[in-house]
C-alpha cells in the first residue's frame, strides 16, 4: 500500500484547482467561491464534510468517520492577500484587481484536496480517522484557526499537521524541525499628539512628526541593544502618517507596526519597553502619546518532537533523505499555533523554487508563483504520513 498511494495522487486535478483558485483569490472570511470549489470537489470525490459549522466558509471533511480510536487532522488555509499581481502572460494570473494568492494558500488547498482523493480511495485500508480542515482567514483577523478551535474543531483530533510552500528551497525539498517554527506576532499602533502651528514658527508649536521620528529611531535601538541576541526579535514600523499640509507643523502622528519574537518573554519585555519609550519621548518633547497592542498576540507555532520524528520517516520515503532538510525558525507568524495549543501539531515546508522556470519570488510579493510539479510532493507527504502512523506508531 505504501507504494500504491504514491501513484494515486491526481496531479492534473490539483493543478486545475490551484489555477482556478489563483485566478479568483478571495480575502479573509469572504471565501464564497473558494469554499464552493472545495465543496464541489469533495462532492465529486465522495468525501463527506461539514460546511460553515466551525465558522463562515469553513469546510471540514472526514474520512472514516466511524473510527474514533485515533484521528489525524490535516489543515490547509484558503485566503489570499490584498496584493496586486504583476502583469504577466500566464493564463492563471489573478483576475481580481488588488488581490492575489501571494503566499501559496491556493497550493495548500489544492494539495489537501489531492490528498483527500487519494486517501478516500484507500479508506478501507486505513485504521484511523482523517479530518481535513479547510480554513479561512489565516492572513488577517479574527484568526480562522482560533475561531475554528473556539467552535470545537480540535475536540476529536489527536494530532494535526500542515504544509506551507516556499520559494526559498528548490521544488520537492521538504523541511521541518522539532520545536519553534514560527514567531509570536503582535500588531501595535502609536499615536502622538502635538500642537500645530505655521511652519514658519516652529518654536510656537509641538512637532508631532519629530516626536514620531524620535520614537521610530528609539525602536531600532530597542532591537539592537535590548533584545536577546539569541532570540529573533523584529520590530517593524510599516506605516507612519502625520500632518495634512506642507505649511503646518504636524499636530499628530500615527505609526503602525508589527513585532515578531520567537520567545514570548522577549515579546512581553518589548511591549513594556515600547510603552515607556512612547511615554518618556512625548514628555521630553512636550507632546502626548499612547501605544496600543493586539488584544491577544498570536502565539508561537511549535512542532511536537514525536510528530517531527514521525514526519521525517514519512518524508524520506517520499523524496529521499537528501531532500529532507532542517526548517529554520521563521519570524513570520502562523495561526496554526492555535491548533497546537490544543493538540500536538507539526508544520512542514515544501520548496517550490525553480530557477529554470523563473519561479524565484518570495512569499507576499507581487511576482510570487510556484512550480506546480511540487503539488504532488505535498499531497504524497500527507498521504504517506497517514499510512505510516495511522496506528499511532512511530
Amino acid at each position: 500500500m505504501e507504494n500504491d498511494i504514491l501513484f494515486t495522487v491526481d496531479q492534473e486535478m490539483m493543478v486545475a484547482i490551484r489555477r482556478e483558485l489563483h485566478m479568483y483569490p478571495e480575502l479573509g472570511w469572504e471565501l464564497e467561491k473558494t469554499s464552493a470549489l472545495v465543496r464541489k470537489t469533495l462532492d465529486e470525490i465522495g468525501v463527506p464534510y461539514e460546511a460553515d459549522v466551525y465558522g463562515k466558509n469553513t469546510v471540514v471533511a472526514t474520512i472514516n468517520g466511524h473510527i474514533d480510536r485515533f484521528t489525524i487532522g490535516i489543515r490547509a488555509d484558503m485566503d489570499a492577500l490584498p496584493i496586486q499581481e504583476v502583469e504577466s502572460d500566464k493564463p492563471y494570473r489573478s483576475k481580481i484587481d488588488g488581490q492575489m494568492h501571494a503566499c501559496g494558500h491556493d497550493a495548500h488547498t489544492a494539495m489537501l484536496l489531492g490528498a483527500a482523493k487519494a486517501l478516500w480511495a484507500i479508506r478501507d485500508k486505513l485504521t484511523c480517522r482523517v479530518k481535513l480542515l479547510f480554513q479561512p482567514c489565516e492572513e488577517s483577523k479574527p484568526s480562522g484557526a482560533k475561531t475554528m478551535c473556539q467552535h470545537g474543531v480540535m475536540k476529536d483530533i489527536d494530532k494535526i499537521i500542515m504544509c506551507h510552500v516556499n520559494c526559498v528551497d528548490e521544488t520537492h525539498v521538504l523541511s521541518s524541525c522539532s520545536g519553534i517554527t514560527n514567531a509570536t506576532s503582535c500588531a501595535f499602533t502609536i499615536n502622538v499628539r502635538g500642537k500645530g502651528v505655521h511652519v514658519a514658527s516652529p518654536h510656537k508649536g509641538i512637532d508631532a512628526l519629530a516626536i514620531g521620528v524620535k520614537i521610530y529611531m528609539g525602536i531600532q535601538m530597542l532591537v539592537s541593544r535590548e533584545a536577546d541576541p539569541f532570540d529573533t526579535c523584529v520590530l517593524g514600523v510599516g506605516r507612519m502618517d502625520a500632518g495634512t499640509t506642507i505649511a503646518q507643523v504636524p499636530d499628530r502622528c500615527e505609526m503602525r507596526g508589527s513585532m515578531r519574537c520567537l520567545k514570548e518573554s522577549t515579546r512581553d519585555t518589548m511591549i513594556e519597553r515600547i510603552k515607556k519609550l512612547v511615554k518618556y519621548t512625548c514628555e521630553e518633547m512636550g507632546g502626548e502619546g499612547e501605544c496600543t497592542f493586539s488584544d491577544e498576540p498570536l502565539p508561537p507555532a511549535y512542532n511536537d518532537d514525536t510528530l517531527y520524528r514521525w514526519w521525517k520517516t514519512s518524508a524520506e520515503k517520499v523524496v529521499g533523505k537528501d531532500k529532507v532538510i532542517v526548517l529554520e525558525p521563521s519570524p513570520g507568524g502562523e495561526d496554526f499555533a492555535y491548533y497546537e495549543k490544543e493538540k500536538p501539531g507539526l508544520l512542514f515546508g515544501l520548496g517550490m523554487r525553480n530557477n529554470e522556470k523563473g519561479i524565484t519570488s518570495l512569499a507576499h510579493s507581487s511576482g510570487w508563483d510556484i512550480d506546480e510539479d511540487g503539488l504532488q510532493t505535498g499531497a504524497k507527504t500527507f498521504c504517506q504520513f497517514v499510512i505510516d502512523h495511522m496506528n499511532e506508531n512511530p
